[in-house]
């Protein structure tokens, strides 16, 4: 899926659920891929009651799984949390 550069990222839960609105017809719901040669894993948490936000991504290689690279973002949370959003808040990380 690509965003289109117009989107602003949203800043509170109502801005969110516009942008998911906005983008919605954007997914492929289809196979388009091809040759798959790589896989991806990205988990978000929150430490200092959600003052901190942290966020992991792992690369494999695929089929057979072997770590090609990984990475640890630790950052303020500056977007309201919420579980309806946690996707938005991922992807905006990397």
């Amino acid at each position: 899926m690509k965003i289109p550069n117009s989107i602003v990222w949203a800043q509170t839960i109502e801005e969110a659920t516009a942008v998911q609105q906005e983008l919605r017809h954007l997914v492929i719901q289809e196979d388009k891929l091809g040759e798959v040669r790589y896989v991806a894993g990205v988990d978000v948490g929150f430490q200092d009651n959600y003052a901190i936000t942290q966020a992991a991504v792992a690369v494999l290689s695929f089929p057979d799984l072997q770590l090609v690279e990984s990475a640890i973002a630790t950052l303020p949370t500056t977007f309201p949390t919420s579980p309806v959003f946690s996707l938005s808040e991922k992807s905006r990380q990397f």
